[in-house]
């Protein structure tokens, strides 16, 4: 999704991906109230690709329902950032099983990353009918009613979701401080913090809320803009499913109808980097950090930048600020354990491709990495 969780890289693609873990977490209580009183599997898979939190989604198991079953490869779809092919499972899910809550929910995640958030809320509201308390789907259908500016519709549900889902937090320290209510968007806003303390945004929402004075600055960041928002999410779904010339098109879209949009400036920037056009791809990822120098995305893409233009200890600085201000595995880990092991350091590869195999017990490449490192190590000796 990655979002799964916001702003501007924490604007578009990171409300419901981002690095930090507020909107994904939503989904980690996709079945938290019936995960009380029946049996489940775990389906989550680390979301990798510029830094993106893991997500754990929960489907039922032992008596599952044939659209279940189905759902449960929506989502593996969904956690690879497939959302396009997503949203046909979840289709096909629902189709089979109308009562299935996880393929509804999982529907309204695979549009709300593709930026379909009107079709979102028409997915969560079916699965609401089933399960009126549902967190995930009660969060997904307040941050679609906020992305079209719906502001009260949407603080209702987010506030029936906050209990279970702190994704709901961030949805209404927008709301809240958008609506110039800032004591009540303080509490929100210390709570958000409190979750991620070195994201640059949730400290200048806080700040904003005590000062009582949302800055112009701010509000560009947190208001939904539908129509570029929304472009910028069905960019970065092309981008996720491997459709890298769409993509580029529809990033270059967004940008020009609003050149400061930071996703899609990030975006792009991804687009020309995997696209071999290190030098064009740089300046995008620049400008966003800039604009927030903990934007761990752009972060990444300029590390990636710099190592292939030869500065490996640039490139290996900005890893290791992802790595240490994250606070979990990531793409900065990532770039880490390879270049150690590049440059032969076996010692200070196998400390991160370690930590990596930890994380990821079933990956075969991070295994064998780690293989490589020890190998090498007794061959120094």
């Amino acid at each position: 999704m990655t979002s799964s969780s916001h702003s501007n890289e924490h604007a578009d693609l990171d409300r419901f991906l981002k690095d930090d873990s507020i909107l994904l977490n939503s989904l980690q209580v996709e079945d938290q109230q019936r995960k009380k009183r029946r049996r489940v599997t775990i389906l989550g898979v680390l979301i990798g690709t510029m830094a993106i939190a893991t997500a754990l989604l929960f489907s039922q198991s032992g008596l599952a329902s044939v659209g279940d079953s189905i759902a449960a490869e929506g989502w593996q779809l969904w956690t690879q950032q497939k959302f396009i092919e997503a949203e046909e499972k979840f289709n096909q899910a629902t189709a089979a099983d109308p009562k299935s809550v996880s393929a509804w929910n999982g529907l309204g995640w695979s549009r709300m990353n593709q930026g379909k958030c009107a079709e979102a809320l028409t997915a969560f509201q079916s699965c609401l009918k089933l399960e009126p308390n549902y967190p995930a789907a009660l969060n997904g259908a307040g941050q679609a009613l906020l992305e079209n500016r719906e502001y009260d519709d949407a603080k209702e549900y987010l506030l029936k979701a906050a209990p279970q889902a702190n994704a709901a937090w961030y949805g209404l320290t927008r709301i809240t401080l958008l609506q110039g209510n800032f004591e009540e968007a303080e509490t929100w806003a210390q709570k958000v913090a409190n979750l991620e303390p070195a994201n640059e945004v949730n400290q200048k929402m806080l700040l904003a809320a005590k000062e009582k004075n949302l800055t112009s600055e701010l509000r560009k960041l947190i208001e939904p803009s539908a129509e570029t928002n929304g472009t910028a999410m069905k960019a970065w779904a092309l981008f996720s499913s491997g459709k890298l010339a769409e993509a580029k098109t529809a990033f270059e879209k967004v940008l020009a109808d609003d050149p400061e949009n930071l996703s899609a400036a990030n975006g792009f920037g991804f687009c020309l980097l995997n696209s071999g056009d290190v030098e064009k791809a740089k300046p995008y990822f620049q400008k966003c950090l800039e604009a927030e120098e903990n934007a761990f995305g752009p972060m990444n893409g300029l590390a990636r930048c710099l190592k292939i233009e030869g500065d490996l200890e640039g490139a290996i600085q900005l890893w290791k600020l992802m790595d240490e201000k994250i606070g979990q595995v990531n793409a900065g880990t990532v770039g880490l354990a390879e270049t150690y092991l590049e440059q032969g350091n076996f010692k200070q590869a196998k400390t991160y491709f370690t930590r990596l195999v930890e994380a990821n017990p079933g990956n075969r490449e991070f295994q064998t990495r780690l293989e490589a490192c020890e190998a090498g190590l007794k061959k120094s000796k």
